[in-house]
């Protein structure tokens, strides 16, 4: 039975493999199906860190400028709740009317709507 090594087990060995084997950085990253740019990553955080470093890191950013302001996204709800048969769109008009500062567009106001459960399931026909 093959013995499963641990992900930071496995990246020692890929790190130390050129060393320890006479490979090229290209042979050994051919070998395990990795980029040469992914090798030097985790050699540098190898050296900085250790092992430590060689642990699988979350790929999330770590802010989101783009993201609707929560106070937008609240009165979008506010809005749906008092005028429940109006749609995104006319949220939207609503948002633009009033001033809001950066009204989003009416596919995130569409996806507003759709994560806070405040739109109608559609029947196939």
């Amino acid at each position: 039975m093959e013995e499963v090594m641990a992900l930071s087990e496995q990246w020692i060995d890929i790190l130390r493999a050129p060393e320890r084997d006479r490979l090229t950085v290209t042979e050994v990253c051919r070998r395990h199906g990795i980029s040469r740019k992914t090798y030097y990553v985790y050699l540098a955080r190898y050296r900085s860190e250790g092992p430590a470093g060689l642990t699988p890191r979350s790929r999330r950013p770590k802010n989101s400028p783009a993201r609707t302001k929560s106070e937008t996204e609240a009165l979008v709800v506010r809005l749906r709740g008092a005028q429940p048969r109006w749609g995104a769109r006319r949220i939207h008009d609503e948002l633009v009317r009033r001033g809001v500062p950066g009204v989003p567009a009416v596919s995130t106001v569409h996806a507003i709507l759709r994560r806070h459960g405040l739109l109608a399931e559609r029947t196939a026909d």
